[in-house]
């Protein structure tokens, strides 16, 4: 803690959050959410911040969240639910660095309201990572990124190569009410034909990948872009229920956590669980052998591509900690459905602001105003987390 400290800017603080479930000589069913952090400022010790309504927090809180959002309703519980304890003990400070842990991986703080009308977003500076050693090491660590302003970009797959939307094949055991239907994304191919046009404009080179060519294969291929994106369909399989309590989840099955290529429809017309029989799905278990080492940004303009498990301890297996662990520096996420619409301008204003400027955290911060003044409500804007530092 103390090299964190020693990270720090004088006004700043950092918080590593443990979920675990309360132990009395056995594991409860009680969750609660520890707050550690510490305060930039020479003579800070640690402290701690203890929400005990964890499994309130993780059902009708978020719930109530994602309605307010989805139906575009009015949020009246989850500033005080999940901000207002953390912004009254730690104050008013300039950045606060926060490695989340449950269901805090499957909020955006920025997207709640305050009671003076606005949102977190526009009073707090709020830096998402993975963990807060991350801070201390990114000192230290001599930073390697790509030299080349290289950008491989996928998007608009062909779901459907062999079979029809909702047709399940008759060995698959699938009916139609059952089968996954992959609706096609156009939105996504004007999106990259525009950053496309952005990019090599400032001299970047560009591999682009578009329907057919949107595979599974050529993502593998994929060896250290200064900059990956990939906009397609994005979701989360819960994983099964372990039965006893002492084995909270199941680490195999939260790895599921798929994005859909060219063929993934076909693969969903033969099976809900085995997304390898074919290739048109990568999981998140396989995105962590990608060769990331030197990627600076991987976008992930998809839908719900930021949520995974709520796990004791052990925060969000899913994408987001997959593509982290493959090596790259920033991610780009949504936590939950996206407008088609929406993302493109948002997606475009962002990576303009951040090649005029070179610092992707407030480009991502102006572009999300930006689209707010147009599209008010937070399902346009509020969905997107950026993950790690500059």
């Amino acid at each position: 803690w103390e090299d964190v400290r020693g990270a720090l800017g004088e006004n700043e603080v950092a918080i590593e959050m443990v979920r675990f479930r309360v132990f009395d000589h056995v594991f409860t069913d009680s969750v609660m959410y520890a707050l550690l952090y510490v305060k930039g400022n020479p003579r800070s010790e640690p402290k701690m911040i203890l929400l005990e309504n964890g499994k309130d927090l993780e059902s009708k809180y978020l719930k109530t969240y994602r309605n307010s959002i989805k139906y575009k309703i009015e949020d009246k519980y989850s500033y005080e639910s999940y901000w207002k304890p953390i912004q009254d003990e730690v104050g008013a400070v300039s950045t606060l660095y926060l490695s989340p842990d449950g269901v805090y991986n499957q909020i955006n703080l920025e997207a709640i309201p305050t009671p003076d009308g606005k949102y977190v977003l526009d009073n707090s500076n709020i830096l998402l990572i993975s963990n807060t050693k991350d801070l201390f090491m990114n000192k230290i660590r001599t930073k390697v990124v790509a030299e080349k302003e290289y950008a491989m970009m996928f998007g608009n797959p062909q779901f459907y190569l062999q079979t029809q939307p909702g047709q399940p094949l008759a060995t698959s055991g699938l009916t139609r009410a059952t089968a996954e239907v992959v609706s096609p994304l156009p939105g996504t191919k004007a999106e990259i034909e525009e950053l496309n046009e952005l990019l090599v404009r400032k001299g970047w080179s560009i591999d682009k990948f578009t329907e057919i060519q949107a595979s599974e294969t050529s993502i593998k291929e994929v060896s250290n872009p200064r900059v990956f994106h990939v906009a397609t369909h994005g979701f989360f399989k819960e994983a099964p229920k372990a039965a006893n309590l002492d084995q909270e989840y199941n680490e195999t099955a939260a790895y599921d956590n798929p994005l859909l290529l060219a063929g993934a429809g076909d693969i969903l017309n033969q099976t809900q669980y085995n997304y390898n029989v074919d290739n048109g799905i990568l999981t998140a278990y396989e995105a962590m052998n990608l060769t990331l080492d030197q990627t600076d940004l991987v976008v992930l303009s998809a839908c719900e591509t930021g949520l995974g498990e709520v796990q004791a301890g052990e925060g969000v297996y899913g994408l987001q900690r997959a593509f982290l662990v493959a090596g790259a520096r920033t991610i780009v996420m949504s936590l939950f459905k996206v407008s088609d619409e929406a993302t493109q301008q948002l997606m475009v204003k962002f990576y303009r602001k951040w090649i005029e400027t070179g610092n992707k955290r407030q480009a991502f911060i102006d572009a999300k105003k930006e689209i707010r003044n147009e599209y008010r409500d937070p399902i346009y804007w509020g969905p997107f987390v950026m993950i790690g530092l500059d």
